[in-house]
């Protein structure tokens, strides 16, 4: 029996043992062949990849499997993947676990070579098994069922590998990540999942690292990345057949968390506790300086949650930003050309990868509307920039550089109704500085801000006012503070500040020459609005401000040139006082504007504009201190030139109100020592114009007006001095204007040869107008309305002036008459034929050319020695026969025997005229005279002695001679009364009054009229 039960149980235990060695033999031998064989066999038949399998090893009792130096490798060798060793440790406890479990696996040296060849297609699609024809119509899809419990204790991944290279590019792109390493702890199937460590490295040292826990049912995971020192240039590479830039330097880290579930939709929840930019510098393909750096870039606290549809970044922060940008003449920006896409690259063709048509995009429905995005950053800062600008469509170009240069803004998000806080600060150029504060309203757009400036020198836009101007701005630092507000609001856009311009510089291109200048221009109180616009200003105050204005040589004014841009041309005097003509090249501006100019534009397309209205403006106070100016007239030669210094006053209360009128007060001296005063009321800002101004120049030295006293007079000043009180007045455009004119010991000197001169004798004009004290006192009334265009104050000025003297020249004694008696006919005094006495008209028209005179001490005067024949000689021939009766009278017998004195020839009867006469023709005949028959006829007696008388008379006349010593001795007898008249108890000068043998006499309604002359 024992024997029995031991040949029993050596039967059981040879059972047993055979039994474990078949076990044995088929898991330790047979199971890895067919396992292999299996692989070798099936993997082409379902992937149509050629499969490499090294050592496959299954231990039966520790339920090991290990595969070693397995591959996938399609068609063409290329490996796709593949790894050095897997190892899986299959446990017992699965039974009780009623679970799939796995204690260990470990996957070693595993390696995906991912390509995309030229044609675009994935090499790893091939990895997708392919589906054999159905035999039969598709069975009905199942209801989903739960997945197969599995539990593992450990899975790692170590000394991993990913290769991707992206041949479908112009330019190829490789990237290793080396070596990748993944663990998986305690990992179960069910809702527990599991916890997992990924690494990864590349072998320019860039990292990945990912912890976190992973569950498949449901599908959840949370965990925390970190990415360490990945190169831009990496991001770059891939992306650089779409990019027009190159990056060469840069690296980022990212710390980051996350909570991730798929159920009916994605719910995905990022933290990213940290992401950092260093050292990127982009610049474009075609150069070797970066356009734009970023030494450091930081994003703090940034938060993601997919659901709600919500962002979150505590802080972005940017630390020396380096910026490069520029305008292209054409208008283009530099920095918009790294935005650009890339010029086509010629791509290599290629048999044998046929174009495909693009895939066919299946019409989906109408997406549902979603919840939109939120997003907000709570802050941003850009720290120490340097912000380098140009524009090169002038020349020179103009460069601005801000730096340092800080932004922050506070509260940015997509709700643009939202308020943000914005604060800026900067240096310009070095010197100037700039800074901003206030808060911004995206949309409506609207912002509330404060603004500084100080020292921001303005040479730096010379470049723009030398394209429309010919002026150079050597100097200028312009600085203020502001509150402006900007909204949709009515007023759109406020504006309350101080300006002021500090030592401005500019010259004169084509003079070289100060244009104009002030030490300090103040601008306070400004309160400016749009929309509706006015502006009120407080003050204006100009500290030592300066001003050139010239007369150019074709009677323009350098003002109009100067601010009229380059080309236009101008003759100034050099150094030696000839001319040189100075023109600059024409802007193209000018160009495009003069073309404009030229195309006529019909009528009808060109309706009157309606009148723009006034905007209200306001400056309370115009304060100058310190002024000057300097007035030059080049259109005379020699030019002209003096000054006016020390301008002080102020303007008060100027406004556009029509009924505003502004106190104006101001006063300077020209050339040191000639007094000027500007005084009154001005209304220049209103439509309706208003001025109510008196100027005074006082003690202003004449010879420095030779330039236009040879010009316009023909004569150099040698002495003299001038004072005016001028007065305009414009009411509704209608001008008033009073000149008075005082010039004192005015004295002309050499004659010049200028043929400009006004043909008129204006020595004497001047001797005319001239007082007894050497003073020309005038006043010359202008009135017009400066609504016509002909109207030119200065040109209407001279014309008065040049009337008054024409009327002193051609009407010397009736300007004489007017001021000092005897009537506008003072030159002519009148005689009766053939007599040289004054009567009493005459004798007072003497005194009043006396008073003339005397009161103009630089006139002579000129008395003809004249008669007129035609009446003269008959009176003179009376005279000489009234002569014959009267010595005839005092020799007769009845004149001894009556008393003393010769009796009246005119009172006495005819027979005793008969009688006298009869004498007087037998003296001067020698014979008794012989009547003729007509008088014997005569009947009666006193017919008879009537008829006698008439013939003797007669006949008496006619033996009289009158000769030319006679009438001489008649005209210097006149003369000589009319010198005593004027000499005669009077301070003339005799040397003053001459008698000149000349023909100014003529017979006046039976009188003889001389004219005297002035000289």
């Amino acid at each position: 029996m024992q024997h029995l039960l031991k040949t029993k149980a050596f039967r059981i235990a040879a059972i047993a043992v055979l039994l474990i060695g078949l076990y044995a033999l088929a898991g330790f031998v047979l199971a890895p062949k067919l396992l292999r064989n299996a692989l070798l066999e099936d993997i082409p038949k379902l992937m149509k990849l050629t499969p490499t399998i090294g050592e496959v090893r299954i231990n039966p009792f520790s339920l090991h499997l290990e595969i070693k130096d397995f591959s996938l490798a399609d068609a063409g060798g290329e490996k796709l993947v593949g790894f050095e060793r897997f190892f899986v440790e299959f446990e017992l406890s699965s039974l009780w676990h009623r679970a799939y479990t796995l204690g260990t696996i470990d996957l070693t040296a595993p390696f995906v070579n991912a390509i995309i060849a030229k044609d675009g297609r994935l090499n790893l699609l091939q990895l997708s098994p392919q589906s054999p024809p159905p035999r039969s119509p598709a069975p009905a899809p199942k209801k989903a069922e739960p997945m197969p419990a599995v539990r593992i204790g450990q899975f790692a991944v170590s000394r991993g590998w990913l290769s991707f290279d992206d041949r479908s590019r112009p330019s190829d792109f490789a990237a290793r990540i080396e070596p990748i390493n993944f663990e998986l702890h305690d990992f179960t199937t069910g809702s527990e999942g599991g916890r997992f460590t990924f690494s990864g490295a590349s072998k320019r040292g860039e990292r990945i690292e990912w912890r976190g826990h992973v569950s498949v049912q449901p599908i959840e995971s949370d965990g925390d990345i970190q990415i360490d020192g990945l190169l831009a240039n990496t991001i770059w590479a891939y992306l650089k057949d779409q990019l027009n830039f190159l990056v060469n330097s840069g690296k980022i880290d990212l710390n980051a968390t996350y909570k991730f579930a798929l159920k009916d939709t994605v719910d995905l929840q990022v933290n990213v506790s940290k992401v950092a930019l260093s050292d990127l510098a982009v610049r474009p393909r075609d150069s070797d300086t970066d356009w734009i750096a970023v030494p450091e870039l930081d994003v703090g606290n940034a938060s993601l949650d997919l659901s709600k549809r919500e962002a979150h970044v505590d802080s972005l922060s940017i630390a020396g930003l380096k910026v490069i940008a520029w305008l292209e003449p054409d208008g283009s920006l530099n920095l918009l050309k790294l935005a650009a896409p890339p010029a086509p690259a010629q791509a290599a063709a290629s048999p044998a990868a046929p174009a495909s048509a693009p895939p066919a995009v299946a019409a989906t429905p109408a997406a549902r509307p979603s919840r939109p995005w939120q997003f907000d950053l709570r802050e941003f800062a850009l720290r120490d920039a340097n912000l380098s600008m140009e524009d090169r469509g002038t020349q020179p170009a103009v460069r601005v550089l801000l730096a340092p240069f800080s932004l922050k803004v506070d509260g940015a998000s997509l709700d643009l109704a939202k308020p943000v806080k914005v604060s800026l600060d900067t240096k310009i150029n070095d010197k100037g500085s700039l800074t901003a504060a206030g808060t911004v309203v995206p949309q409506p757009a609207s912002a509330d801000l404060s603004l500084k400036l100080a020292d921001i020198q303005l040479s730096a836009i010379q470049p723009y006012i030398g394209r429309y101007t010919s002026m150079t701005l050597l100097t200028g630092a312009l600085g203020g503070d502001a509150k402006v507000h900007f909204g949709p609001q009515k007023p759109v856009l406020q504006f309350a500040g101080n300006i002021s311009v500090d030592h401005l510089h500019t010259v004169d291109n084509a003079l070289h020459a100060d244009f104009v200048n002030w030490e300090r221009l103040d601008v306070q109180g400004i309160k400016f609005q749009h929309d509706p616009d006015r502006l009120d200003i407080e003050q204006v105050a100009a500290h030592k401000a300066y001003a050139r204005v010239i007369v150019e040589p074709d009677d323009s004014i350098n003002v109009k040139r100067v601010l009229a841009g380059p080309g236009a041309t101008v003759t100034a005097p050099n150094g030696s006082g000839a001319p040189v003509t100075a023109t600059a090249p024409p802007a193209p501006v000018k160009a495009a504007r003069n073309s404009r100019k030229a195309a006529p534009v019909p009528a009808a397309a060109a309706p009157a504009a309606a009148p723009a209205a006034v905007m209200p403006m306001s400056i309370k106070k115009i304060a100058l201190l310190a002024g000057r100016a300097d007035f030059a007239d080049l259109s005379v030669t020699p030019n002209f030139a003096t000054g006016i210094q020390n301008l002080e006053g102020t303007v008060l209360g100027l406004s556009s109100k029509p009924a505003s009128r502004a106190k104006v007060d101001i006063k300077g001296s020209v050339d040191q020592f000639a007094p000027v005063s500007i005084s009154g009321e001005v209304n220049v800002l209103s439509a309706a114009l208003y001025t109510d101004l008196a100027l005074s120049f006082r003690n202003i030295e004449l010879s420095t007006f030779n330039p236009y006293s040879g010009k316009f007079a023909g004569y150099n000043i040698s002495k003299g001095k001038l004072t005016t009180e001028l007065h305009y007045k414009v009411d509704g455009r209608k001008l008033d204007a009073q000149h008075h004119i005082i010039v004192d010991q005015l004295e002309f000197g050499e004659k010049t040869a200028s043929k400009d001169a006004v043909s008129l004798p204006v020595k004497l004009a001047v001797a005319l107008l001239k007082d007894k004290d050497g003073v020309i006192d005038l006043s010359l009334p202008v009135t017009g309305s400066l609504d016509d265009p002909k109207f030119r104050l200065g040109p209407i000025i001279w014309k008065v002036f040049i009337n008054i003297l024409e009327k002193a020249v051609t009407a010397p004694f009736a300007l004489l008459g007017s001021l000092f008696g005897g009537g506008p006919d003072l030159q002519f005094v009148d005689f009766q034929p053939g007599s040289s006495d004054l009567e009493p008209a005459a004798v007072d028209k003497a005194q009043s050319v006396a008073k003339a005179l005397t009161a103009r001490p630089q006139l002579k005067i000129e008395i003809p020695i004249a008669v007129v024949k035609e009446i003269d000689s008959p009176h003179l021939a009376d005279l000489k026969l009234q002569a014959q009766i009267q010595e005839v009278l005092g020799a007769s017998p009845a004149r001894k025997k009556t008393a003393p004195g010769t009796p009246d020839f005119a009172q006495m009867d005819p027979a005793a005229q008969l009688d006298i006469l009869t004498r007087v023709y037998a003296r001067n005949v020698g014979a008794e005279p012989k009547f003729p028959d007509t008088v014997a006829s005569l009947k009666s007696k006193p017919e008879i002695v009537a008829a006698k008388v008439d013939y003797l008379n007669g006949a008496l006349r006619e033996r009289i001679t009158i000769s030319e010593s006679d009438l001489t001795a008649l005209g210097e007898k006149r003369a000589m009364n009319l010198q005593d008249a004027l000499l005669t108890g009077t301070p003339i000068d005799p040397a003053r009054v001459f008698l000149v043998a000349n023909d100014k006499a003529k017979n006046q309604n039976g009188a003889v009229r001389l004219e005297l002359s002035l000289r």
